[in-house]
C-alpha cells in the first residue's frame, strides 16, 4: 500500500487526500482530527465536550487484519465512514459493539474476506459494497438500512431481519446469490435484486407492502413468486420481466437493448382476487391461486 499523492497524502486509489473530506465540508458544526498514535481520521462536534461521539472517517495505517477500536483519544466510537474506502488489500475486520452505522465504510475493499459486524449496527448504507472477495457475513438482528450494500459481493444467499425497512439497490447485478427471505417490514425495494440471474428462491413475509420499481427485474432465472396478500402496490416492472438483450461479443459483456418481456414459464402465486391476481392478469403472467 502506497500514497495516491506525491506528497505523501491518502491511500493509494481513492482520489482523496487525508486533509479533505467531502462528508463534511459545508459543516462547521463537525471538526477532523487525527489520533494520537496516527491510525485514524475521525470526525467530532466542534465541541470538545459532546458526548455524541465519534466517527472514524479513514484508517491511516497498512495492517490488512484490523479490530476496529471501540475509543480513539477517550471518545467512543459510534461510526465508521468511508473509513476503509479503496483499501484494496485489507483481509478481515471485526468491529466492535456500540457502532450503530456503516456508510460506505468498506466501499471497494476488494480482498476483504472476512468481516465481523456487531448487533448494535442499525445502517449499513454502501456498507460492503464492492467488496468482491466477501462470501459470507454474519447479518445483526437490528439493522433497519440495507440500501446499497451488498452490490459486488459474493453473498449467495441473505436473510434480512425483521425491522429492515430499506434494501433498495440491496444486491442489484449480482451473479451469484441465490435466495433471499423479505421481511414485512420493508417498505422501500427499488432495484432490491435487479438483474440477479441466479436467484432461484425468494421469501416475501406477509405485511410487506409494496414491491417497488425493478425489484425483480431481470432475474431469469427466478420462476415463481409468492406474493402475500398484504402487497397492495407494484412498481415499474416490479416482477416477472426481463430484458431483451442482443450481445454483441462473445463474452456477453456489451449488448442492445431490444425492449421488455415476461419471463417465460414465469408464474406468481398469491390469494384469488388480490392485487397480485391483478398485476398478473393486467401483464400476462400466470397467475396460480393460493387454496386454503
Amino acid at each position: 500500500m502506497g500514497a495516491y499523492y506525491d506528497d505523501g497524502r491518502g491511500r493509494y486509489g481513492t482520489g482523496e487526500s487525508y486533509d479533505y473530506f467531502w462528508q463534511y465540508a459545508e459543516d462547521e458544526t463537525v471538526r477532523i482530527a487525527t489520533s494520537e498514535d496516527g491510525l485514524w481520521t475521525y470526525a467530532m462536534k466542534t465541541d470538545d465536550e459532546a458526548e455524541d461521539g465519534i466517527e472514524l472517517v479513514r484508517y491511516n495505517g497498512d495492517q490488512t487484519e484490523i479490530a476496529v477500536p471501540g475509543r480513539v483519544d477517550g471518545r467512543t466510537v459510534t461510526a465508521l465512514r468511508c473509513t476503509f474506502d479503496g483499501f484494496y488489500e485489507l483481509k478481515r475486520v471485526s468491529v466492535p459493539e456500540g457502532i450503530t452505522l456503516i456508510e460506505g465504510a468498506f466501499y471497494g475493499c476488494e480482498g476483504l474476506e472476512s468481516i465481523t459486524l456487531p448487533d448494535s449496527l442499525e445502517e449499513m448504507s454502501y456498507g460492503l459494497n464492492c467488496c468482491y472477495s466477501l462470501k459470507e457475513v454474519k447479518i445483526p438482528p437490528h439493522v433497519r438500512d440495507f440500501s446499497w450494500a451488498f452490490e459486488g459481493t459474493e453473498l449467495k444467499t441473505i436473510v434480512f431481519p425483521l425491522g429492515t425497512e430499506d434494501i433498495s439497490h440491496a444486491f442489484m447485478g449480482s451473479p451469484v446469490l441465490r435466495s433471499a427471505v423479505v421481511p414485512g417490514s420493508v417498505t422501500d425495494m427499488e432495484e432490491a435484486f435487479a438483474d440477479c440471474e441466479a436467484l432461484t428462491d425468494v421469501v416475501l413475509e406477509d405485511g410487506l407492502r409494496e414491491i417497488g420499481d425493478y425489484a425483480f427485474y431481470h432475474c431469469t432465472a427466478l420462476r415463481e413468486l409468492t406474493i402475500p396478500e398484504s402487497v397492495t402496490v407494484f412498481g415499474t416492472l416490479a416482477v416477472g420481466f426481463m430484458e431483451l438483450r442482443e450481445y454483441t461479443d462473445s463474452r456477453k459483456m456489451a449488448y442492445r437493448i431490444r425492449g421488455n418481456a415476461v419471463i417465460p414459464g414465469f408464474r406468481i402465486r398469491g390469494r384469488a382476487g388480490s392485487q397480485a391476481e391483478r398485476y398478473a392478469q393486467e401483464n400476462g403472467i400466470s397467475f396460480t391461486p393460493i387454496r386454503e
